[in-house]
């Protein structure tokens, strides 16, 4: 059995043995970074976005060590330059790598997990991405507040990551389909999606740094989160006592 996944798994690094031989000889690896700081100007968000999937293509491409040396190199100093930690911009571009990992078309870890339960490779690999959903904002939260990698004063950090871990519980509701105290939300007909889609947003509004990146502070951030979460709520309330008579 081990024998059968590792040969499964041999095939996907042969494509990718070829995706990393192709960028190293036409030497687009060194100039990705640099023309992505062409492409993104001043804006950091923008240029967060941008190093974000530069990371993920480049973590498909090559290993998550070489794709790491080559951004920390080309795109950390201008991300830096912008005033955010580095710590948390070095981290950023490691952790975006490795999401590469659970990320298809080539998701090695969801991949190998598939042979394993003998299942689907692609289904399992989008399935991957649908329980790790947080993870792909994890990095954007840390980076723009180096109070979640334990840097600033003990009442901000304790502060940013209470605000972090209600943003996750809520997000888990909204992506689940399933609101703590109203029940399951799938049974609500098309109702379901304004009332995820608020819960989602108001899980972005808690987990969600305040700075002039964003353009709201921690306050005015957790105020939004509240007023979406507690709309939802009351939507999903009424239409559970329309609904619940049929």
């Amino acid at each position: 059995a081990t024998g059968r996944v590792f040969a499964e798994l041999a095939a996907i690094l042969v494509g990718i043995g070829l995706i990393v031989g192709s960028l190293s000889y036409s030497g687009k690896i060194g100039t990705l970074a640099f023309e992505l700081l062409q492409l993104a100007g001043n804006n950091v968000a923008l240029l967060l976005m941008l190093g974000a999937l530069a990371s993920v293509i480049m973590g498909k491409g090559v290993t998550v060590t070489v794709a790491y040396i080559i951004l920390a190199l080309t795109l950390a100093p201008a991300l830096t330059d912008s005033g955010l930690s580095a710590m948390g911009v070095h981290m950023f571009m490691l952790y975006w790598g490795m999401l590469s990992y659970i990320t298809p078309p080539v998701a090695l870890g969801s991949f190998a997990a598939a042979s394993l339960a003998q299942a689907n490779p692609m289904r399992t690999g989008f399935e991957s991405m649908k329980l790790g959903t947080i993870i792909y904002f994890v990095p954007f939260f840390f980076v723009l507040d180096p109070g979640l990698i334990m840097q600033g004063e003990p009442l901000h950090i304790l502060t940013v990551f209470g605000c972090a871990i209600l943003g996750v519980v809520v997000l888990s509701t909204s992506l689940q389909g399933y609101l703590y105290g109203i029940g399951d939300l799938t049974g609500m007909g098309l109702t379901q999606w304004p009332i995820r889609l608020a819960l989602m947003i108001g899980a972005m509004a808690f987990a969600m740094p305040g700075n002039d990146v964003i353009g709201m502070d921690n306050m005015q951030l957790f105020i939004a989160g509240l007023v979406f979460t507690g709309a939802a709520f009351i939507l999903a309330f009424t239409a559970r006592k329309v609904i619940a008579p049929g």
